[in-house]
C-alpha cells in the first residue's frame, strides 16, 4: 500500500495529467472542461467493483484500455450511464438528431475516453520517466463487475483484473463542462488503473525515485 507521501505524489501527478486531459477534452467538446482529482487511493482489486457501485450508482458506463509498460494492466474511465448521453450530445454538432446521436453513442464515448486516458497517462508516465503503451478503447455497460470484465488479458500481463495480488489505483474524478451556448453538465466518475503484481510494485518504486528527485 502507498505511504502518505507516495499517495500525495500520485495525486499531484494525477492532477497534472488530468489537467492536460481537460484541455484536450475541451477542444473536442468545444467548450470549457474541468476534470478535478480531489483524491486518490490504492486498494485491492477485489474491492474495486463494490467501491464503484456504491460511489456512482449503477448502471455504469466504462471506457477501458489495456496497458503495457509502466502501467501494465488496464485503465478505465467510469461514470453513471445517466451522464453518458449528456457528454455525447456535447461532443456532436447541434444538428445531429437524437436518433443519430444514440446510434453514435459508443463511438463517441470511446473517443472521449481515449482522449482522457491517453492524455493523462502519457503525461504522468513522461513525468515519471517511464514508457506506457495503450490499446484501443472499448465501451461496456452494467454494474461495475461487468465493466471490469473488459479488463481481462491486458497488454503484457496475464490479466490484471483477476490478479488478487495486484493493485487498483482509483482517481476520484469530477467532470464539469461549460459549453459555448451557456449549457453545462456535471458528471462524477472514477479513473481506475488496474495493475498486475509486478506493475504495482514498479509504480511504487518509481514514485519513490520521483519523490527523491523532487526533494534532492
Amino acid at each position: 500500500m502507498l505511504s502518505e507521501l507516495e499517495r500525495d505524489a500520485l495525486a499531484e501527478l494525477g492532477n497534472i495529467g488530468i489537467g492536460r486531459a481537460s484541455t484536450a477534452l475541451g477542444r473536442m467538446l468545444g467548450g470549457l472542461v474541468t476534470l478535478s482529482v480531489p483524491s486518490v487511493e490504492m486498494v485491492p482489486p477485489a474491492d474495486v467493483a463494490g467501491l464503484l457501485d456504491r460511489a456512482l450508482s449503477p448502471p455504469l458506463v466504462g471506457i477501458s484500455e489495456k496497458l503495457g509498460g509502466l502501467f501494465a494492466g488496464c485503465a478505465l474511465l467510469v461514470f453513471p450511464q445517466a451522464g453518458s448521453m449528456v457528454l455525447v450530445r456535447a461532443a456532436l454538432p447541434p444538428d445531429v438528431s437524437a436518433e443519430d446521436a444514440s446510434e453514435m453513442e459508443d463511438e463517441v464515448l470511446a473517443e472521449l475516453g481515449n482522449v482522457v486516458l491517453n492524455s493523462a497517462l502519457a503525461l504522468v508516465a513522461n513525468l515519471l520517466g517511464e514508457p506506457v503503451e495503450t490499446g484501443l478503447p472499448a465501451v461496456s455497460r452494467g454494474r461495475a463487475a461487468e465493466i471490469l470484465q473488459g479488463c481481462a488479458g491486458p497488454v503484457g500481463t496475464e490479466g490484471a483484473a483477476d490478479d488478487a495480488e495486484g493493485a487498483a489505483v482509483l482517481f476520484h474524478v469530477d467532470l464539469r463542462t461549460t459549453l459555448p451556448g451557456g449549457g453545462g453538465a456535471a458528471v462524477g466518475g472514477r479513473m481506475v488503473l488496474l495493475l498486475d503484481t509486478d506493475s504495482a510494485g514498479a509504480l511504487q518504486a518509481t514514485l519513490g525515485r520521483y519523490i527523491g528527485r523532487l526533494v534532492a
